[in-house]
């Protein structure tokens, strides 16, 4: 009977690491430190391969706010489509994630190749030493991983952006530097649903969402506030992912939907819109909807402290996604 006690125990705590590890449900809320002048940053690459005349413009710019910028060793290079083999990129991001030194990580660009990386990255060392990461599109894998972890990141521009985007590069400095940065206001359009509720934020690009289902980094939905927005996909392709989560029960358990910048959608003959798939999928869930706020693939990509806890208002006039507690 003893020796039977102790062999469950050693299975529950084996099972209970895991789920620390993977699914991450129960994860305090942390939130990483705001940066100041002098800190040290780095870019990273776990995407496609990059090339310098996209990337090194954006890093002039975090040296023009006084940052300090270190560069991963496989920033340049190339592994066929991607900035190099999966296990170099999974150990610069793992070196960048646990060095003391390195006080928030921006993603060099998207494309594909974050998701080969989840299974081969701890996230420990972020637990106890939280660090902003940053960036959007691919880099969604990264950020429902964090989040799952309860950990705050923020889904805005990349090196590949930040140097041509010069009103959302603002925005993102006030972001990152506390400087009053608390709100994103839109006149309510007539695809908003109107309602409030708080909860935490939560989301990204669709195809990463839809993408992870299934697996052990699922994003966590519940009681949630979900940002979605997408790039160069079919409309019928965006029905599908959004019929996925509805019928998986995602969508019934959040509490909000904001949603983002669809742009370059493509239809086939007879197809509906991008907007009328989406008002058709999120309009009669009973929650909140706020359509067509400015964050995405587009020139003004305003900066998204997901993970974080917000209020989202739809009212006649305005609808307004406010991060609360900052």
């Amino acid at each position: 009977m003893v020796r039977r006690f102790f062999l469950s125990l050693v299975i529950m705590c084996c099972c209970s690491i895991v789920l620390a590890q993977h699914n991450w449900r129960t994860a305090p809320h942390i939130r990483p430190p705001y940066l100041h002048v002098g800190d040290t940053v780095a870019v990273c690459n776990a995407s496609n391969r990059a090339y310098p005349e996209k990337i090194e413009p954006g890093i002039k710019v975090l040296e023009s706010w006084g940052l300090v910028v270190e560069r991963a060793t496989n920033l340049y290079d190339a592994d066929g489509r991607y900035g190099g083999t999966e296990e170099k990129r999974a150990a610069e991001l793992q070196r960048m994630m646990d060095s003391p030194n390195i006080k928030a990580i921006f993603m060099a660009r998207g494309g594909y190749g974050a998701s080969q990386l989840l299974d081969k990255i701890s996230l420990n060392r972020m637990r106890r030493h939280p660090k902003w990461v940053i960036g959007f599109s691919d880099a969604s894998a990264l950020h429902i991983a964090l989040n799952n972890a309860g950990i705050e990141t923020i889904h805005g521009a990349m090196m590949s952006t930040l140097g041509h985007q010069e009103e959302s590069g603002e925005a993102l400095h006030a972001a990152l530097f506390n400087e009053g940065y608390n709100n994103i206001t839109i006149e309510t359009n007539e695809d908003c649903v109107k309602g409030k509720a708080r909860g935490r934020l939560v989301g990204g690009n669709l195809s990463l969402i839809y993408s992870e289902q299934g697996t052990p980094y699922a994003l966590n939905m519940d009681n949630a506030i979900l940002f979605i927005e997408e790039t160069d996909e079919y409309t019928y392709s965006i029905d599908r992912m959004l019929t996925n989560l509805k019928l998986s029960g995602k969508l019934d358990k959040l509490r909000g939907i904001v949603v983002g910048e669809f742009v370059r959608t493509k239809q086939e003959t007879g197809d509906p819109t991008a907007r009328e798939v989406l008002t058709k999928r999120l309009s009669g869930l009973g929650i909140p909807v706020m359509f067509g706020a400015p964050c995405g693939h587009v020139r003004k990509n305003l900066p998204l402290f997901l993970g974080s806890e917000v209020t989202l208002e739809v009212n006649d006039d305005y609808s307004i996604l406010s991060f609360t507690n900052r």
